[in-house]
């Protein structure tokens, strides 16, 4: 499972933000949708090769008609990427559909992550009185980082068009509207306000300066007839406040998403790199990301959505 219930503050959190926390409750977390004790899997990033998730302890079982249960059951097959978001914007699965930055709460979740659950859930959504039962539909959460809304993006192509989305600094209003791939059309300057930019990582290892790292994409300048680009662009991640961890965790991050794809031609998956950043005025070909919560890196196959994605949607509804 990619995400599971607090069970002391009721709110949604998803798997990838176990990273951010220092103290891990192992035995904090339900399943959304039947309650379910659920358990913390893969989050030690140093040694564990899978992105974190959440399991089922060895006797446990979803509860009868559990719709989380159900949906996983057939995630595996290419019923998951039909396209299965109710007309209302819904999902059968918890979905990220906000990302609030909050400096006390970005400090706060290193040094104390239940308070800072806590905080988070009584500021941005009241907790729920009770635990849902049955089969729920998601209308979505709050995130604290990018890495949730980038894997809904990747994971369900036919519904982003659907899925509503707010990130600060960011123009489009949904998943298909505030994603913008950077191709190789050109170095040029990215309308204002901005969106949220992503191509695939280049194979070249990460420029070090003074409080930052630069990374070239896969992305540029690229004119017809030459047989290689004329010019990439970087992303230079200046990260000189940001705390030990923060550091270390992107650092990881990108180096072993790089390290997954280096070499491999002719493969569909690649390393790609989302994030929010201001574009240099002198140097087009540069953007500067400041902030943790605006970063990620992901390798996949980048699916684009079907022209009939409708007809895998009805068959859900």
């Amino acid at each position: 499972m990619d995400s599971a219930r607090d069970r002391r503050t009721s709110h949604i959190i998803d798997a990838e933000q176990l990273w951010d926390m220092e103290v891990i409750e192992k035995d904090g977390f339900v399943c959304p949708g039947c309650a379910v004790d659920v358990f913390p899997a893969s989050y030690l990033k140093d040694i564990n090769k899978r992105r974190p998730y959440f399991k089922i302890g060895k006797g446990g079982a979803h509860a009868p008609g559990c719709g989380i249960a159900g949906f996983l059951s057939a995630r595996a097959s290419a019923v998951r990427r039909r396209g299965i978001a109710r007309a209302s914007g819904e999902l059968p699965i918890p979905f990220p559909s906000r990302l609030v930055m909050d400096p006390m709460l970005e400090t706060v979740t290193l040094a104390a992550p239940c308070l800072a659950k806590q905080s988070m859930a009584a500021k941005l959504r009241p907790p729920q009185p009770a635990l849902p039962t049955g089969d729920p539909t998601y209308h979505g959460h709050t995130v604290s980082t990018l890495r949730p809304i980038c894997r809904i993006f990747m994971e369900f192509p036919n519904d982003r068009k659907q899925l509503a989305i707010r990130i600060p600094g960011v123009a489009g209003r949904t998943y298909g509207t505030a994603f913008r791939q950077l191709g190789f059309t050109g170095i040029r300057a990215q309308p204002v306000p901005t969106g949220l930019f992503y191509a695939a990582l280049s194979w070249d290892f990460a420029t070090k300066g003074a409080g930052n790292e630069e990374w070239t994409l896969n992305a540029g300048a690229w004119p017809m007839g030459a047989k290689r680009p004329t010019a990439l662009y970087r992303v230079r991640i200046n990260w000189s406040g940001w705390t030990d961890l923060q550091r270390a965790t992107l650092r990881h991050e990108l180096q072993r998403a790089r390290k997954e794809v280096v070499g491999k031609k002719g493969i569909r998956e690649k390393a790609w790199l989302f994030f929010v950043g201001r574009q240099d005025r002198d140097d087009p070909g540069l953007f500067v990301v400041d902030r943790y919560p605006l970063i990620s890196c992901r390798v996949g196959e980048m699916r684009r959505p079907k022209q009939h994605s409708a007809i895998g949607r009805s068959r859900w509804r």
